[in-house]
């Protein structure tokens, strides 16, 4: 059986942490000056869409696997991929939106 494989938003959290500190107390000048290690919102956000690709891709390998009768795939793991893929679009849905919110309130500030 396959443990469970969710999407690593938790690796990600320091670097955004780091990213908003910084804006807070003025001492992010420009995007590109990223020291090394850290990475970009356009990373984070690229590795959050294909870890969302894999795990939304992993049900119908499984399901694949066990309709040709491999003896290694059982139906529970096929019904736990699906459910983490579900989990997955859902946490990938909102925070989408909460980009999009916040994007939104940007282009509502007046300068």
């Amino acid at each position: 059986m396959n443990g469970f494989n969710s999407v690593n938003f938790n690796s990600q959290i320091p670097s955004m942490r780091t990213y908003d500190t910084g804006m807070r107390f003025g001492r992010v000048s420009n995007i590109e000056d990223n020291p090394v290690g850290k990475q970009s919102f356009q990373d984070v956000m690229t590795n959050m869409v294909s870890n969302v690709n894999e795990q939304m891709n992993k049900p119908d390998d499984l399901l694949a696997k066990a309709a040709s009768g491999d003896q290694g795939v059982d139906v529970h793991d096929v019904m736990i991929a699906m459910s983490q893929a579900e989990v997955t679009l859902t946490v990938a849905t909102n925070a989408v939106s909460k980009v999009i919110q916040a994007y939104d309130k940007i282009t509502q500030i007046q300068v």
